[in-house]
């Protein structure tokens, strides 16, 4: 299936595609209305059929039209969940069948991480399928690091700070002692190679693989060789799903800080390379992107490396995580319009 950069809705309004995801042999989309900013979400059926929902509607999230009333709709993924940010919190709107998953989970990372001197969001209030998280205060580093390309050396100070607050707390998060993270899912290096893998088929599935799709195989056979014959780490709490926007920092310039983390839903016991990894290879592609100057990405990486070094992962382990992260970062962008070229280009430097 070819996709397409926009679409058109029933009334005739042209769409820029910004996401799309692989659902029921066709595409779940979020689209942006350009001349309004509003976000919509719907359906791109394998014959080409588009079937977009009104501005703050969905079968699946009853209450989204009362939640865009409250706020901003920041993510709407048809039929699986939406974001809405208000001036004090953040609403979270999702099918009714997973709303007990989410909140357990929200309450298991508060608990985890509290003793390493991190916040998270906190569910405050349930409203049917609505739930209510507290803000973490802070910017990302993601944030941090666009802004700061254009704002000369206060903007590389700070920066560099909120890598220094993110690098003490780090080590202390993954350190959570067993015990209290043992009710956690594990996720080893047979599990990431399966997750590479689906979005390999996805890929190949939909004809959307930016390369040809032998070279794809081989190196997603490569990464599963590397992953699986080196010698993995023990497990440590792990985000499972870090990256740049998912990290916050506060405290400004002074000497302290504090580091918060969101979408704490996928928390497991995982080899400390996985979320090293990740986050590494998140820096790279921000570059790609145009989003991050090299210099900035470069303070981050020593960060991440030092922390890396004080874990003790093995280069190696490291090496292999980083590795199977560019190939699926690779798979998941090709599905975003706007970034095909780009994964394109990026996947022969991954090799």
């Amino acid at each position: 299936m070819l996709i397409p950069d926009d679409v058109l809705d029933n009334e005739g309004t042209r769409l820029t595609i910004r996401r799309t995801w692989p659902h029921d042999g066709g595409l779940t989309i979020e689209a942006v209305d350009e001349t309004t900013g509003r976000l919509r979400a719907g359906h791109l059926d394998a014959d080409g059929t588009v079937t977009l929902t009104p501005f703050g509607e969905d079968p699946a999230l009853a209450g989204l039209p009362a939640a865009v009333d409250a706020g901003e709709l920041l993510v709407h993924r048809f039929t699986k969940r939406a974001v809405v940010r208000t001036d004090s919190a953040y609403l979270k709107l999702l099918p009714p069948r997973k709303v007990g998953r989410v909140v357990t989970a929200h309450a298991t990372a508060a608990g985890l991480v509290a003793a390493a001197g991190i916040a998270t969001p906190r569910v405050t209030a349930v409203d049917g399928a609505t739930l209510t998280l507290s803000a973490v205060p802070g910017a990302s580093l993601y944030d941090l690091g666009c802004s700061s390309t254009s704002a000369g050396s206060d903007g590389t100070a700070m920066l560099d700070h909120a890598w220094s607050v993110w690098a003490a707390h780090w080590p202390a998060f993954a350190a959570v002692p067993g015990g209290d993270a043992g009710r956690l899912p594990s996720y080893g290096p047979h599990d990431e190679v399966e997750t590479l893998a689906t979005w390999m088929v996805r890929c190949l599935d939909f004809g959307a693989s930016p390369v040809p799709d032998a070279a794809l195989r081989a190196a997603v056979r490569t990464a599963a060789g590397r992953l699986l014959h080196g010698t993995a780490q023990a497990p440590v709490l792990s985000h499972r799903d870090l990256h740049d926007k998912q990290v916050l920092i506060s405290g400004g310039g002074s000497s302290q800080g504090t580091l918060g983390l969101i979408d704490c839903d996928t928390l497991a016991l995982a080899e400390p390379a996985l979320d090293l990894a990740n986050l590494l290879v998140h820096l790279s592609f921000r570059e790609a992107q145009g989003l991050l100057s090299a210099r900035r990405r470069a303070a981050g990486e020593r960060a991440i490396l030092a922390v890396a070094e004080e874990l003790l992962v093995p280069e190696d382990r490291l090496d292999a995580y980083a590795l199977s992260t560019k190939l699926r970062l690779t798979c998941i962008y090709a599905f975003r319009p706007r970034w095909r070229q780009l994964t394109k280009d990026w996947f022969q430097d991954s090799l």
